[in-house]
């Protein structure tokens, strides 16, 4: 494995990054990967969930673990899904995969942004990615205070019919994502020049989107199958206000929504429109 040092802005703080590259030889051609982070117009704008309330977001914030970009050929199943820092499951032996590693806190409600590029990427079809969600430590690169112990934070409001609720969301749950993708024609590096691979989150699928109607009952792949609107976190807000963690949200709510809401929370990640897949750890 190959290591380098860069630099890198998040926010306003200057932090220093440790970059990895893995599975090429030293001459192999290279060009520059970069790694970015998405949440989409549903985060910036604002969307109509399926039940009817508007949501606008003033925070989102996801923190995220070693993002690794790697070339699929023919698919061939990894059971060490921790090499060398980063997660390497479902990377075929020998396929070209290039890093990040460390925990990044990501604000995700500023447009598409860089995380980190990687100069010495041997060439390539980037077609997936693994990433993890983790609670934020104090070692995550952008951490602020009230993110720690949190996977995802969600601040922002809530309105339909003359209510206005204000909410604030913490989860903890971990996802080990992996083989997310393809980004249609994201990751395709050629001798030095430049590529993208992306991390993309999906929010909708949380709250679901009006504008796709009512939810398929035998479609699981519809976006409003598994979202349960905002209706059942209203219900627990006390005089407009929301602020919850997932313990609490678990205490409030009944078991069958309950568990509704963290298997759509485990459907965020994405690469564009590409899903991920969960990892399976024995």
């Amino acid at each position: 494995m190959r290591k380098s040092q860069w630099k890198l802005w998040i926010g306003a703080s200057f932090v220093l990054l440790t970059l990895a590259a893995c599975g090429g030889e030293t001459d192999t051609p290279v060009g520059t990967l970069i790694i970015t982070a998405n949440g989409e117009d549903f985060v910036r704008e604002g969307f109509v969930s399926e039940d009817g309330w508007q949501i606008d977001f003033e925070t989102v914030q996801v923190n995220v673990q070693g993002p690794t970009a790697y070339q699929v050929v023919e698919q061939a199943l990894s059971t060490d899904l921790r090499h060398g820092g980063h997660p390497h499951g479902d990377i075929p032996d020998g396929a070209a995969h290039v890093a990040l590693l460390g925990e990044y806190m990501l604000s995700l409600k500023q447009p598409t942004f860089e995380l980190g590029r990687i100069e010495d990427a041997p060439i390539g079809n980037y077609n997936r990615l693994n990433f993890d969600i983790l609670p934020t430590t104090e070692e995550s690169m952008g951490m602020v205070p009230e993110a720690l112990g949190a996977s995802i934070r969600l601040v922002g409001q809530a309105q339909k019919e003359g209510q206005t609720i204000q909410f604030e969301l913490r989860f903890t749950e971990e996802m080990h994502y992996e083989s997310c993708g393809p980004n249609e024609d994201a990751g395709v590096l050629a001798e030095g020049a430049e590529a993208e691979a992306q991390m993309t989150f999906h929010f909708d699928h949380v709250f679901g989107d009006f504008d796709e109607g009512e939810a398929d009952p035998v479609d699981e792949e519809t976006i409003n199958y598994v979202a349960i609107g905002f209706g059942p976190f209203a219900a627990l807000a006390q005089d407009d206000s929301l602020n919850m963690d997932q313990a609490q949200l678990q205490a409030g709510m009944d078991a069958a929504t309950f568990e509704q809401l963290i298997e759509a929370v485990k459907t965020l990640g994405h690469s564009g429109e590409g899903h991920c897949h969960l990892a399976v750890e024995e």
